[in-house]
């Protein structure tokens, strides 16, 4: 195994395009790649989550029930997939179990069906758009990171429904990173 020098044709082999770089310049970049990262994370781990709760507690209002009833659905059908033949057999036996087992799932149906309905309002007020073909670069550049036929994964995505919910996602991420930063250059 070579050992690798840290000297000035290194810094030019990770820096490409600049002959004058240096290993000053490869430290920094290392550093500022770095802090973007650590950013990158509080921002999606901490601080986004944080903001869009902080929205859903603050504002109440009417949600239409059958956007409701349909992630209470989703929900049930992904719970479902992760049970027994033998719990299966028998919740569907008892529609009482059914009911039951379903409105454990009301709060978080709520709480996701108003962050839906505020993010898409912040959207709007901020003038913030995901295109189509945006949706379609990132399924895109995903699937060409996990090795994947880009073209393949767009249309199991398009066919099984779910590119309004990434379309929406992508929304969320946009409008959330708007007001953060907006916030970041007012303080």
């Amino acid at each position: 195994k070579e050992k690798v020098r840290m000297d000035t044709e290194l810094a030019k082999k990770m820096i490409p395009g600049d002959e004058n770089a240096t290993m000053d310049m490869l430290k920094e970049q290392v550093q500022t790649q770095m802090e973007n990262e650590e950013l990158s994370k509080l921002y999606n781990d901490e601080l986004k989550p944080n903001l869009l709760e902080t929205y859903v507690k603050a504002y109440t209002f009417d949600l239409p029930a059958f956007v409701v009833d349909q992630e209470m659905d989703m929900a049930l059908n992904k719970k479902a997939q992760t049970m027994t033949k033998e719990e299966l057999t028998e919740i569907r036996e008892d529609q009482d179990k059914v009911q039951e087992l379903r409105e454990t799932f009301r709060e978080d149906a709520e709480r996701s069906v108003r962050a839906t309905f505020i993010v898409d309002a912040l959207a709007q007020k901020e003038g913030v758009v995901v295109t189509e073909d945006e949706v379609m670069q990132t399924i895109y550049y995903e699937a060409m990171q996990m090795g994947q036929d880009p073209a393949k994964a767009y249309e199991q995505y398009k066919t099984s429904g779910y590119l309004p919910a990434i379309q929406m996602a992508m929304v969320e991420d946009k409008v959330l990173s708007k007001i953060l930063n907006n916030k970041i250059k007012e303080a």
